[in-house]
């Protein structure tokens, strides 16, 4: 689907989460010297503005990265992301502090050049035309290499890796309900071809019912438990080990629609696990609206 746009979005919760989780994946890749490869498959446009009429909208970034004790948001000449916090979380604010100082937010393939080293072999695909524009003029001096073609496409071509370690992020829209089943084919195949590589997939929890945006009425949501049955699913990989955490900011409802989300990572880093329950534990703190019981950090599969 090709009507998606994310700006709608920019800065939210999930974008919290997920951006996070994408930091404290690449800093444990960053850990040992040997050069990485590295795949955003929807990656967007990279750079969103925060005063567009899109996000706007709903202003979903108050709710999301906005809360947090920026520091140069304030207006402050140094910033607050130093102290206690753990040094990925740390890298995570000093990325996105530039951006804010503008009133953009950074999208995935941004936050990752970030932390690209020379020698790392990095990729961004979006097949969206005028978001591929954006995405080749935000990625221009970066690190990250804008390829104007399908995300599942090129992870079938490019895989296995050179070099052959490092991590694939899978992070569409979910606009079909066809789209969790279209993940899980295209992880399973990913996955045939490179059993060694990271594998970071983003994914929404939905509520049973939502609003019908023109009646108004109380409708079954046809999309809610479908990522239930694709983390399901992801147990059944022929890999050793299969991380998940998910973070709910509400209590699921008609109203809210998307009261969560998750990111599920196949072949987790060492450690990794201790750096989702940090996670977990900063943005239930800066970001829960009810403090929900629903949000977890699990093993989905181990050895």
């Amino acid at each position: 689907m090709l009507s998606y746009q994310h700006s709608f979005h920019a800065g939210n919760h999930a974008d919290v989460l997920k951006h996070l989780t994408l930091v404290a994946v690449l800093e444990r890749l960053n850990i040992k010297s040997k050069p990485y490869f590295f795949l955003d498959t929807h990656a967007g446009d990279g750079v969103y503005e925060l005063s567009s009429k899109q996000a706007l909208q709903n202003e979903e970034a108050k709710t999301g990265v906005l809360k947090f004790d920026l520091g140069t948001q304030t207006g402050e000449e140094d910033d607050k992301t130093t102290g206690d916090l753990p040094a990925f979380v740390d890298s995570y604010l000093n990325i996105i502090n530039k951006y804010i100082v503008d009133g953009q937010y950074p999208g995935s393939p941004v936050v990752a050049s970030a932390l690209l080293r020379k020698g790392d072999n990095a990729f961004a695909a979006e097949l969206h035309p005028q978001a591929f524009e954006s995405l080749k003029n935000n990625c221009r001096r970066t690190a990250i290499k804008a390829q104007h073609r399908d995300g599942y496409e090129m992870m079938n071509a490019v895989l296995p890796p050179t070099p052959n370690r490092g991590a694939v992020l899978i992070d569409p829209p979910y606009e079909q309900s066809s789209e969790y089943e279209q993940v899980v084919d295209a992880v399973f195949r990913a996955v045939k071809r490179w059993p060694i590589g990271i594998y970071m997939i983003w994914y929404p929890l939905l509520s049973d019912t939502r609003e019908d945006r023109k009646t108004g009425e109380i409708v079954n949501n046809p999309k809610a438990a479908l990522s239930e049955k694709m983390l399901s699913q992801f147990s059944g990989l022929d890999v050793k080990s299969v991380l998940n955490i998910q973070f709910c900011s509400v209590k699921p409802s008609a109203a809210v629609g998307m009261y969560g989300s998750g990111m599920c990572i196949i072949n987790p880093p060492w450690q990794l696990e201790n750096d989702l329950k940090d996670i977990l534990a900063i943005i239930q703190k800066q970001l829960s609206g009810d403090n929900n019981q629903l949000s977890k950090v699990e093993w989905l599969k181990t050895e």
